[in-house]
């Protein structure tokens, strides 16, 4: 008999497993009749500074039955039947554009049931991939197909980890599950902000990659996706260049389009060959960035680099009502450090990312302005075209792939830091006035964000914050529309999935959305 006993409090001071125990005891269960007892979740409750607490929700196994009606914040814990599938047309030619996590996870169902999809990546593999990003950091070449944003695992690979969605479902289950089985750290199955690191990933997406070939997929790194083939707009080609720069026509009937949210000339071919796209919000703003220990003392107060704590983690929002409009932190990065994020020449932009042991220096998180569709513009790249005029612009003043800068305190009295800042950012720092830089309507949401959290928390707005800019890519600027099954509304076969599609905003989401759309598509259910 299995059990769900919710909501168990107990001190970060004391032993967790002997108080958990304790409590579950407490609440009538007998210890004698207690098999096995597994984390669920935990969260920190820092509410109180003096006395920071973990609340658990922990499964029981117990050897013999029990009633648990009358038993406070315990439940029986009910088996879930999920559908039973299998392969409509196993001899179906697929191919995935993109091995980002939507793509992978695509790849990954496809293969499970009998499919033998080919995968292909415009960036490197992980290893390659690694070693040309840090051939950028430190010389300053630019690789237009391989960096940041594309290449093996996605965008999502250089950045924090996290895996934020924790409700209960099948598809989500699966995605932590592969992780795990993958070489991810197993608290992110009990974990309640739940994160790999960018160095454990990059190990996870190697051997995710590996049960996929060793299933019968197929992946083809260094080939880019340059044009589709339509007959009576249904999908019957793609054009791919190859790496070794050839154009190589492929004879497939189904697309699954999993490109990033960057694919900004895979958008462009797509509108002239006419797939129906549409505008979308997103948002734009900078990095900002504070010593750790400030965070930490912030957030946990004495507890600041307790044993138990890690470092301390924040989500701020902001809401001008006048304006519908929301300010926010994005992609918070504790113990992290801020990458140059460019994928594309002549523009330069800013990311965030974090190792597994969150151990650095600094902590950083985007700070960003809600954009409505159609605010610079009324068609469908207005967006877009924003975002790549902000790049070009920092390059233009960085006079190289590097970023701006200002202290906090210097951007909300709108004058020009002079001293040098110290950062976790590694390529060249500019100098300038933000609120020359950005549209009036960002810097202001800015501003008045900055000063409505400074009243509760006067740590986050000190002569040591510090604003390192832009960040221009936290969602795509636009959806390739797809209808209740995940087809693309006016192309037959082609179905666009993950965070460049629209339909997805961050790593679990992207591979959940990879997961279903096999199952819509390409699967029948046999048994309910």
């Amino acid at each position: 008999m299995k059990i769900n006993v919710n909501n168990i409090i107990v001190s970060i001071l004391k032993n967790q497993d002997k108080e958990i125990e304790k409590e579950i005891l407490k609440r009538g269960i007998k210890k004698d009749n207690i098999e096995k007892i597994s984390w669920l979740k935990r969260s920190i409750d820092s509410r109180k500074k003096s006395d920071i607490k973990f609340v658990y929700n922990v499964e029981v196994i117990l050897k013999n039955e029990i009633d648990v009606k009358s038993l406070k914040n315990i439940s029986l814990v009910k088996e879930e039947r999920y559908l039973k599938r299998e392969a409509k047309d196993i001899n179906k030619k697929i191919l995935i554009v993109g091995a980002g996590p939507a793509g992978l996870f695509a790849g990954l169902r496809l293969v499970e049931y009998g499919y033998k999809p080919i995968i292909i990546e415009r960036g490197e593999d992980i290893d390659s991939r690694d070693k040309t990003v840090d051939n950028f950091v430190n010389t300053g070449v630019f690789n237009k197909e391989s960096n940041i944003q594309f290449g093996e695992g996605g965008a999502g690979t250089y950045s924090d980890g996290k895996l934020n969605t924790r409700i209960r479902s099948e598809y989500i289950d699966k995605v932590f599950k592969e992780f795990v089985e993958c070489g991810a750290q197993e608290e992110i199955m009990w974990d309640y902000k739940p994160h790999i690191g960018t160095d454990v990933l990059k190990v996870v997406i190697k051997n995710l990659r590996k049960k996929i070939i060793s299933l019968g997929g197929k992946f083809y790194f260094k080939n880019k996706l340059e044009e589709i083939y339509l007959e009576d707009n249904k999908i019957v080609g793609a054009l791919i260049k190859n790496d070794k720069d050839q154009l190589e026509k492929l004879e497939v009937e189904n697309i699954i389009l999993a490109v990033g949210h960057s694919a900004r000339d895979t958008y462009r071919m797509l509108n002239k060959k006419g797939v129906f796209m549409e505008n979308k919000p997103f948002a734009v703003g900078a990095r900002i960035e504070h010593p750790r220990k400030d965070i930490d003392e912030m957030q946990y107060g004495k507890f600041a680099n307790h044993k138990n704590l890690g470092a301390a983690t924040y989500n701020f929002t902001y809401n001008n009502f006048d304006e519908e409009r929301g300010v926010f932190s994005f992609c918070m990065c504790p113990g992290g450090v801020i990458v140059n994020a460019a994928s594309e020449e002549g523009g330069s932009l800013v990311n965030g990312m974090s190792y597994s042991g969150r151990d650095g220096k600094f902590s950083n998180s985007a700070l960003v302005v809600a954009i409505k569709e159609n605010e610079f513009g009324d068609h469908l790249f207005s967006g877009m075209e924003f975002q790549e005029r902000l790049e070009r612009k920092t390059f233009e003043l960085v006079k190289e792939y590097g970023a701006l800068y200002q202290s906090v305190p210097d951007f909300l009295e709108g004058k020009l830091t002079e001293k040098e800042i110290e950062s976790s950012y590694q390529m060249k720092k500019t100098p300038y006035d933000l609120n020359k830089f950005f549209p009036e309507v960002i810097t202001r949401n800015m501003k008045m964000a900055l000063r409505y959290w400074q009243k509760n928390y006067p740590l986050f707005v000190t002569e040591r914050a510090n604003l390192i800019a832009p960040e221009t890519r936290t969602s795509a600027p636009v959806r390739i529309t797809r209808d209740e099954n995940g087809e693309s509304l006016n192309v037959k076969g082609l179905y666009p999935i993950g965070e460049g599609a629209g339909y997805a905003g961050g790593i679990v989401s992207a591979g959940v959305d990879g997961l279903k759309i096999v199952d819509k598509v390409f699967t029948k259910i046999i048994e309910e």
